[in-house]
């Protein structure tokens, strides 16, 4: 068979199986996102989020361009002859389940913010795709035969799924969203009229003074909820959490809260235990999530439910009176691939009604139906696909197990001709660990310690630094804390970790909490620097860890650590251990500032200073040492969050969620944000005459 003969073969299978393949890859792409759509909200793997951005950038074109080939090849037919066939009708009657396909699961609208502002061209795909659906419809269209009639149902259906994605779309955009959480135009009194009167009695011959009445607001107190579970119950702070939800998301789009808000909310949050107000903050954000990033909008109400029983209720009946209705004799496998294409878009909405009674907005909704406890406890048992709300995890990155190459990257030379290295190196070297509740409880006890004194978390990071070092008879040591906060998160790092090294054989992380709080903290806002630098402070970060990484390598090199094929050992045993007795080894009793002038901004000897002061500090116990490097920490991360934007934090509650959004929300709660101002009543003026 020559080159000719297999190219007309290919051409001939493409031909007959063009359709049907990418009818089948439209169907595999909606289970992938139907499944794994609302997974990202708590898994933080990387590889999962890569599935889910190829399904969902492709999901759409796929289903797009089978419609397409069926415009095409029905087109085609109709030239030849003036009626379809049989077969052809059958093939057009995949275009309606295509259409609703175009609509998506409920679990997946958008991948990330950026989808929400492009709803226009989601409208615009709407219209042509329904324009394109329609004009397959009544090619096909017969008022005799049966799949006309399944079609036409078929169309309402996708219209509904279609129609539901824009609106959402539209919804979560961030004019819209802004929009929907700001209060009704407060016109004031009316100012003018008062001055009338107050003119005309002065012209009367009277003295006319103004004295002021402030009006008192009664606000809706949210700590009501308590009843019987009392704080910390799981169904009060589902509740709580909802109410705390609907004020505190105007934070996500830059709006003003008020003081009476942050009252209530602490009215709530004064009592609650550490886990219990964790908990509340972690179901907060799963609320957010489902806003940004899911059909919740439209979906968790009676509308919601109406349509998508509405949806379900057609496709089942198009698919149980396909079965049953006598139909002339198909194709084998385009009748499969129909019988396939209808149970599927019925499964995704059946998955879609069990994820919705499991969700947390329906728990909200139970809990308000008091007086119905048959209707609760039937609810409440088909719960079956409950999910956590966030990955409970922290990413960790080590700068001396990247530098010594301790997780060797294959492909290397590859990565570089497709100039990726670096991207796909900062992944490969990225793990997670979850979040112990000993640092949840060192995160809340710091917080609580400054909210019962009054104080006030500043955007000064050496502030709050210096009274801890201070704190501990380390004055000589605040140098390190007069750094930019970028300098200073690299600085603590390399010290955190050398001293991690050298302690480590002789601390144990089970009984000294602080050496792996220590650790985790380290390198987690290590790897927020590496890998999401837009949560931080702005400054040159991405110069000085360049320049720091460079620096590190050379000296690595230079001392025969790299690569690691060509170490004594023969692997990367241990290499993390060797670079730290390398490092301490290095003099830094001048500063390197004065050696390298300001060119290179590297601060690998500066990290090596500061871990050679805390290893030389006389502590009574060594226990002290890490309970300070961990209350350093705990500061740097309280700082952070506080000056993080919320649209930034926004941004990662698809990715798993980060301690250092929940941190923030918690910082809210307690009033430690810029975000609140003082509201009063409106002030009723009153004429006095003399």
């Amino acid at each position: 068979m020559g080159l000719e003969d297999v190219v007309a073969s290919l051409r001939r299978f493409w031909n007959e199986w063009d359709l049907r393949l990418m009818v089948l890859v439209s169907l595999a792409l909606q289970v992938i996102l139907m499944f794994l759509g609302n997974r990202r909200k708590f898994s933080p793997k990387v590889s999962m989020r890569v599935v889910v951005w190829c399904a969902y950038i492709s999901a759409d074109s796929i289903a797009g361009v089978a419609l397409g080939i069926l415009s095409s090849k029905l087109g085609q037919i109709n030239k030849k002859s003036s009626s379809l066939d049989d077969h052809s009708k059958l093939i057009a009657f995949w275009a309606p389940p295509l259409l609703l396909l175009l609509g998506g699961p409920d679990t997946i609208t958008a991948y990330a913010l950026e989808d929400n502002e492009l709803w226009l061209r989601h409208l615009l795909g709407l219209v042509v795709q329904t324009t394109v659906t329609l004009y397959i419809y009544f090619m096909a269209w017969s008022p005799s035969y049966y799949l006309s009639l399944l079609s036409s149902l078929m169309i309402v259906a996708g219209l509904i799924k279609f129609g539901e994605r824009v609106w959402v779309l539209w919804n979560a955009s961030s004019d819209k969203l802004r929009d929907s959480m700001l209060d009704p135009p407060d016109p004031s009194p009316v100012y003018h009229r008062f001055m009338e009167e107050y003119t005309l009695k002065q012209a009367e011959g009277y003295h006319v003074t103004a004295d002021e009445v402030v009006e008192i607001q009664v606000h809706e107190d949210l700590s009501a909820l308590e009843g019987k579970s009392g704080p910390g119950g799981a169904e009060e702070e589902l509740q709580q959490a909802y109410r705390l939800f609907r004020v505190f998301r105007r934070l996500f789009v830059e709006l003003i809260l008020s003081e009476d808000d942050k009252n209530a909310s602490l009215a709530i949050f004064r009592k609650r235990q550490c886990l219990s107000a964790f908990n509340v903050v972690e179901i907060e954000l799963g609320f957010v999530y489902d806003i940004l990033h899911t059909k919740a909008m439209v979906l968790y109400n009676h509308g919601g439910t109406y349509r998508r029983l509405v949806t379900l209720v057609i496709t089942c009946f198009v698919l149980a009176s396909f079965c049953s209705l006598k139909r002339p004799r198909y194709h084998t496998i385009d009748l499969a691939l129909t019988l396939i294409l209808l149970t599927v878009v019925i499964l995704m909405d059946v998955y879609s009604i069990l994820i919705l009674l499991s969700s947390d907005w329906t728990g909200v909704w139970i809990e308000k139906k008091e007086g119905d406890s048959a209707l609760r406890k039937i609810l409440a048992r088909l719960q079956w696909l409950k999910q956590p709300r966030w990955s409970n995890s922290m990413g960790q990155f080590s700068l001396l197990s990247f530098c010594v190459q301790d997780k060797p990257l294959c492909c290397r030379g590859l990565l570089k001709v497709l100039n990726v290295i670096e991207k796909v190196e900062k992944y490969h070297n990225t793990t997670h660990e979850p979040v112990p509740n000993t640092l949840k409880e060192s995160i809340f006890g710091d917080l609580m310690e400054k909210f019962h004194k009054g104080e006030r978390i500043k955007y000064d990071h050496k502030e709050l630094s210096n009274r801890v070092l201070d704190g501990y008879g380390s004055k000589d040591l605040t140098w390190s804390t007069q750094l930019e906060f970028d300098e200073c998160i690299l600085v603590w790092h390399i010290a955190t970790e050398l001293c991690h090294y050298t302690d480590k054989d002789m601390l144990s992380e089970e009984e000294i909490p602080n050496f792996m709080h220590s650790r985790l903290l380290a390198r987690y806002m290590f790897y927020l620097l590496v890998m999401y630098p837009f949560m931080l402070p702005s400054g040159i970060s991405q110069i000085r860890l360049r320049d720091t990484i460079a620096e590190a390598t050379k000296f690595f090199a230079e001392k025969n650590l790299l690569p690691p094929k060509k170490r004594s050992d023969g692997n990367g045993t241990g290499a993390p251990k060797q670079a730290t007795e390398l490092l301490l080894k290095v003099n830094t009793q001048v500063p390197p500032s004065k050696v390298k002038g300001g060119r290179s901004k590297s601060v690998l000897f500066d990290g090596c200073r500061l871990a050679a002061g805390l290893n030389k500090k006389s502590y009574t116990d060594i226990r002290l040492k890490w309970e300070m490097i961990s209350k350093v920490w705990v500061e740097l991360l309280l700082c952070a969050s506080n000056q993080c934007r919320g649209e930034r934090h926004a941004r990662q509650v698809r990715r798993g969620g980060e301690l250092i959004t929940h941190v923030w929300m918690m910082m809210a709660h307690y009033g430690f944000t810029d975000h609140f101002q003082m509201t009063q009543g409106h002030a009723i003026a009153k004429l006095i005459l003399r």
